[in-house]
């Protein structure tokens, strides 16, 4: 993929690339059997004429991928720079100029704050 995984902005995802390389590969190897899995399920769906459960399992196909990709990178590959010395939370700028959600924030206001610049 050659683009930034937008999973990757996610604290929960960070969380992931911290687990040591065997537990990432072995996780990996199951998303990617998943979404050989779903795609088929996506495929039958369609055949069946079931449009939503066909787009259902190929959401599950997609996103099973991109945490597979994720999880096979090396964590300096995909990990944002920490931000500033001595501190452990991660930050990088996307391509859009934001900010990726931090694990420090308290509540989360991005829908708020999209919502408050609209007024």
């Amino acid at each position: 993929m050659g683009y930034i995984n937008p999973l990757l902005r996610l604290p929960a995802a960070q969380k992931l690339l911290e687990l040591p390389p065997e537990q990432r590969r072995a996780i990996a190897a199951v998303l990617r059997e998943l979404r050989e899995e779903s795609n088929a399920e996506a495929e039958l769906s369609w055949r069946r004429r079931k449009g939503p459960m066909a787009a259902y399992w190929r959401a599950v196909s997609t996103y099973s991928r991109h945490f597979a990709h994720a999880l096979s990178q090396a964590p300096d590959q995909s990990a944002p720079a920490p931000s500033g010395e001595g501190s452990s939370t991660p930050s990088a700028t996307v391509p859009d100029g934001t900010q990726p959600a931090s694990a420090h924030v308290d509540k989360d206001t991005r829908t708020i704050d999209m919502f408050e610049a609209n007024k």
